[in-house]
């Protein structure tokens, strides 16, 4: 019982330094930027800004939550046959999340829901392939 205790027992710093998930997560709102500057409709510039920055947004609140929680250390374990951790598809679900939020309800609230969320499911797709190979 001590064992699985320890195991568990929080850290007095959080687990992923604060400067790398600052650096990582604007990466991946560049990188989804990048991404859906290919898409013609996604090609207006304050549509790309959004999305950039909700993705940069999600993938920061889930690391900080993992650090604020201690969490980082059991939920840094990839799946034994798709080999994606609940680290990496929690940045890649928050981004998702906070960007189709920010576009739906913001600029894009007439558009189709099928172009929001298309718009942000490439986010989140970006968000989780970057954590796959940096965080």
């Amino acid at each position: 019982m001590d064992r699985f205790t320890t195991l568990l027992a929080p850290t007095p710093q959080g687990t992923f330094a604060i400067s790398e998930i600052i650096l990582f997560s604007v990466i991946a709102g560049l990188l989804a930027v990048g991404v859906l500057a290919t898409w013609p409709w996604a090609r207006q510039p304050v549509r790309l800004i959004i999305a950039g920055l909700s993705t940069t947004i999600g993938m920061m609140s889930w690391y900080f939550t993992l650090n604020a929680t201690h969490a980082g250390t059991l939920f840094d374990v990839d799946a034994p046959i798709v080999r994606v951790s609940w680290a990496d598809a929690g940045s890649g679900i928050f981004a998702f999340v906070v960007c189709a939020l920010a576009l739906g309800f913001g600029r894009d609230r007439q558009e189709p829901a099928r172009r929001v969320v298309g718009a942000a499911a490439n986010a989140g797709l970006v968000a989780l392939v970057l954590d796959l190979f940096v965080l």
